[in-house]
């Protein structure tokens, strides 16, 4: 969603557009669909904030870089023992459920 306020110059961003910038025309240019000067400047607030994004994240990865590295490091370690242990959980109900089968099988 974009939720622009041209006044303020504040723009929050997400996946889909918000309504106020599909259906009316707050300048009064009279367009019956989209505003074109409403969303251009939708637009131009949500490049800066991308902008402004990425060089956060150019400073941030110089300045916390390696500590960020290493905390990455240990989430995806964790992750990956967590994956790994929930799909030995998986296979060993499958396991169960096929030897309650053949012992139903073998009741007949």
């Amino acid at each position: 969603m974009n939720s622009c306020d041209t006044k303020t110059g504040t723009c929050e961003t997400s996946q889909a557009p918000q309504s106020h910038c599909e259906n009316k025309c707050p300048c009064g240019c009279g367009c019956d669909h989209a505003c074109p000067m409403h969303m251009w400047m939708c637009s131009f607030h949500e490049a800066k904030k991308s902008v402004q994004v990425d060089i956060l994240k150019a400073k941030i990865q110089k300045a916390w870089g390696p500590k960020l590295e290493k905390e990455a490091t240990a989430v995806f370690e964790a992750m990956e023992a967590k994956w790994k242990s929930m799909q030995a959980v998986g296979q060993i109900k499958d396991q169960l459920k096929e030897k309650f089968e053949q012992i139903c099988k073998e009741s007949k």
